[in-house]
């Protein structure tokens, strides 16, 4: 059967918020019915918003997440957990708190398919909310298919995005390398080296970035490094000098491991020795930002699927008092936006479901019917939908470090479609199905 995975037995339910906590969090935010759940209105909320601590029997959802040297997914789930909580803290859904079982592994295949089977045939999970794996995707697809189940996730492997019944609050490392890529060829450069972290599927998700490059008529190269990074001095060299001096280098790693190439570069004075930097959404995190000196001021072009960290708005601001009270040892930063907004849509869909629907089919079907759901976080409306693929979030920005802090250096724009990435099929599907209007 192989290891089997640690969980992490979550809190159902915190000590209710003090009185001047809940006027952080507390506030009005809205759903539709008709199988539509929407986030509206000038203010956003957990849960009920009421400060009343959950009873009751929990209403049980899980996940999977990947945590090994080199690849830490927790901050998704954690703030997934961290949002349920206050969730729990504010009447829950219609009373009942979020029990949220959380199975870390390791990409070992049986360890994976064991966890999801267990989730599922043992802990009674309603649903799967927030999962992010190397290999759950690629392993599971099939079982989920099968069970009748939708998972929300933030994906990674290929599978995530290519098959019908999974979708992600993110845009994944293969199209968000993609937009970094695009944003170095913007910026000219004559030739695109791409580096990613030498995982599951870690070709894949760098492909994207050399295929954009060179639907524009510029060479690209690619190449995988073992994580954890040992030798980031003799990887920031060998990219730079491969990309040139009229080149540019994207990179796809985690925050913990790109932020070691950039001040190793920074280190040599190798910033300024290609035309442009690129790299995939984990870059997007307040603890790059702050790890790299001045140097980087506006040179990192980071693709950012979710908006900056700091953006004023209610689903924003919400994400960052709930970060303050219940995860405060998670960074400002993609990962964990990525867990609020998995979350806040499975909370908003769960307490639009009658009482007598909340079972496996009454919740899957309704995640599966979520569309238009709006939030300041993503460029535009995330939905579900029907279709044999899914990239609901294919629209994001351009960010960049400035004095320790993260600036937008590009507006939202479209990640080109490919004739190898459904996008131009995806969009025509949108359209058909009004899934994502503004």
């Amino acid at each position: 059967m192989g290891l089997r995975s640690v969980r992490k037995r979550p809190v159902v339910a915190l000590s209710a918020l003090a009185a001047g906590v809940l006027l952080l969090v507390a506030a009005c935010g809205g759903s539709s019915s008709g199988g539509t759940t929407q986030n509206t209105g000038p203010t956003s909320k957990c849960g009920a918003g009421n400060g009343q601590k959950a009873t009751g029997t929990p209403i049980k959802l899980g996940a999977i997440v990947t945590k090994q040297p080199g690849t830490d997914f927790t901050p998704i789930t954690g703030m997934a957990q961290a949002y349920f909580n206050c969730v729990n803290d504010n009447g829950g859904v219609n009373g009942r708190p979020i029990q949220y079982l959380v199975d870390q592994e390791q990409s070992d295949p049986q360890q994976v398919a064991a966890d999801a089977a267990d989730l599922i045939q043992n802990q009674k999970v309603l649903g799967l909310v927030g999962s992010t794996s190397l290999t759950d995707c690629q392993v599971n697809h099939a079982y989920y298919e099968q069970q009748g189940f939708y998972p929300v996730v933030a994906g990674v492997p290929k599978e995530c995005f290519f098959t019908p019944n999974i979708a992600a609050v993110n845009m994944g490392p293969e199209y968000s390398t993609e937009g970094a890529s695009q944003y170095v060829v913007s910026q000219g450069a004559k030739k695109v080296v791409v580096d990613g972290a030498n995982v599951p599927d870690g070709l894949f998700q760098i492909q994207f970035a050399a295929d954009y490059a060179k639907s524009r008529g510029i060479p690209a190269t690619t190449h995988l490094d073992n994580v954890p990074i040992t030798d980031a001095n003799a990887i920031a060299l060998k990219l730079t000098q491969e990309a040139g001096q009229d080149g540019a280098v994207v990179i796809n790693f985690t925050p913990p491991e790109g932020t070691k190439i950039m001040q190793a570069a920074e280190q040599q004075g190798l910033i300024n020795k290609v035309k442009a930097w690129g790299w995939s959404t984990p870059g997007n995190d307040a603890s790059v930002a702050q790890a790299v000196g001045p140097a980087w001021n506006g040179k990192m072009g980071i693709n950012a699927e979710l908006n900056l960290t700091d953006a004023q708005g209610p689903d924003s601001n919400l994400y960052r008092n709930v970060q303050k009270q219940y995860a405060s040892g998670i960074p400002l930063g993609s990962f964990s936006q990525m867990g609020f907004v998995a979350a806040d849509i499975a909370t908003k869909t769960l307490r639009n479901i009658p009482a007598d629907q909340l079972t496996p089919q009454g919740v899957n079907a309704a995640l599966k019917n979520v569309k238009n759901f709006k939030t300041d976080i993503l460029c535009k409306p995330w939905y579900f939908g029907q279709a044999p693929y899914h990239v609901p979030n294919n629209t994001d920005r351009t960010v960049s470090p400035q004095n320790h802090v993260m600036v937008q250096k590009q507006g939202c724009f479209e990640i080109g479609a490919l004739p190898n990435n459904n996008l131009a099929q995806i969009r025509q599907m949108e359209k058909s199905q009004n899934l994502n209007t503004a």
